[in-house]
């Protein structure tokens, strides 16, 4: 992209600009609505490479056909607490935006349930899907299935997705706890990012298209491989991912996306599953207080923020002064109206 200049945007300038470019490639006025939204909370929030940066997938996937802009989900309720959604090709976000009043009511009213999303496709992170679970104050778990990018421990082809996973938690007067992160040791996105600035990536991150272990960004996008996190640990939890998040839900695991090597199908029509919980029900009353006491005695044992709090710094500075977009990245993306 050349050298960086830095336009200065509010927030509601990402979210407009963002909503009219998926109106101008074939979505309906809600997919606009909610995929906007998700744009400008990763710009918000971070990361950024899940922002306006991810939008040449987006509309790289809607021009060729790959995701349906104007998808109407259809939810089934087989059992007490099972909200099973078809994505109709579209994206998770729509599915979960519809049907997390379902899912939370279905909760406070079984004590557990799940909404599981096939035939949908997910770009972005997964904290932004269960925050609000949380602010309703319930405990939330999701995974999500990528096209294939990584190999397992001491594998030899790509098997898995990033696979990633999250965790939310309410907690007093303050927003909730709130998580996420993929089971390969670097996402893809954060690759990606790195090779259009020929920037080295963390060791064991990846490997080049010889199998041979590589720092450089470039050559890890040029047919390489992403590598689990903690080596067999990692590779556990991507096993895992796929059984919960395709297996369950009727998803494609990573390996069957048959066209998971086009550069614009980052969507990779990813089965989702996001289960929530009730503390009143599970624990009964005084669950906030024993989280309250859990996060004390984790301040006082480290130095270390808890989990996901860096986000709500990045937020309240993108709230008062804006936020910083290259300036070629963002004549990218007016360049897709």
């Amino acid at each position: 992209m050349g050298k960086s200049r830095n336009v200065q945007l509010k927030l509601e300038e990402v979210q407009q600009l963002a909503e009219k470019v998926f109106l101008a490639n074939a979505c309906s006025d809600e997919m606009a609505k909610v995929l906007a939204n998700v744009i400008m909370l990763c710009e918000r929030d971070g990361p950024a490479s899940h922002g306006l940066f991810s939008m040449y997938s987006y509309v790289g996937s809607l021009r060729k056909g790959i995701s349906n802009g104007k998808a109407e989900p259809m939810a089934e309720y087989p059992k007490s607490g099972v909200i099973r959604v078809d994505g109709d090709n579209g994206y998770n976000q729509l599915v979960i935006n519809k049907f997390t009043k379902d899912l939370i009511c279905a909760t406070k009213e079984t004590g557990i349930a799940t909404l599981a999303i096939r035939n949908s496709h997910h770009i972005g992170p997964l904290k932004h899907d269960i925050e609000p679970i949380a602010e309703a104050g319930l405990v939330a778990f999701s995974c999500v299935v990528s096209k294939a990018l990584m190999t397992s421990y001491k594998g030899k082809k790509k098997i898995f997705g990033t696979d990633p996973i999250a965790f939310a938690c309410p907690r007093t007067g303050k927003e909730p706890v709130v998580w996420d992160m993929s089971s390969s040791s670097m996402s893809f996105m954060e690759i990606e990012v790195a090779s259009t600035k020929n920037e080295k990536i963390q060791p064991e991150s990846a490997v080049d298209k010889n199998g041979n272990p590589t720092l450089d960004s470039v050559a890890a996008m040029d047919g390489g491989m992403l590598l689990p996190f903690a080596k067999h640990k990692g590779s556990a939890i991507a096993f895992m991912v796929e059984l919960m998040a395709a297996g369950l839900t009727g998803g494609r695991f990573a390996f069957e996306n048959s066209i998971s090597e086009d550069p614009d199908f980052a969507g990779a029509n990813r089965g989702q599953t996001i289960i929530a919980m009730d503390p009143k029900s599970l624990h009964g009353p005084g669950f906030i207080d024993r989280v309250d006491e859990f996060i004390d005695a984790y301040s006082k044992s480290t130095a270390e923020r808890i989990p996901g709090d860096g986000r709500l710094s990045r937020r309240l500075k993108a709230k008062t002064s804006g936020i910083e977009v290259d300036h070629d990245l963002l004549e990218t993306v007016k360049s897709f109206l």
